[in-house]
């Protein structure tokens, strides 16, 4: 995938919608996989990444980032997408979302 792709994922800024899509693109959801799901954060920020805009959702109290990440030691061979869910503020992470493919 390539940033401007992710960017219009992002814009939906609506969790179902996005891992819908993200799922529809052959990505798999790392939280529920027995392997990926014991990945970790500081490995996967090691890697070399790409980050979208920051997005607001229809409601205006949470805001959509995401990224792409590539490179991670020992998991090469895979593209992760990490998307940040945030409050309307920026100060408090609601949820962090992790996709590999």
């Amino acid at each position: 995938m390539d940033i401007n792709n992710l960017t219009k994922i992002i814009q939906l800024a609506n969790t179902r919608k996005i891992n819908q899509q993200l799922k529809k693109l052959g990505y798999i959801d790392c939280e529920k996989h027995k392997k990926y799901k014991y990945i970790s954060i500081l490995d996967l920020f090691k890697g070399d990444s790409q980050e979208t805009e920051e997005f607001f959702d229809h409601k205006g109290k949470q805001t959509y980032e995401g990224g792409i990440i590539t490179n991670v030691k020992g998991y090469e061979q895979l593209e992760f997408i990490i998307i940040n869910i945030n409050d309307d503020k920026h100060q408090f992470p609601i949820k962090m979302l992790v996709w590999a493919k």
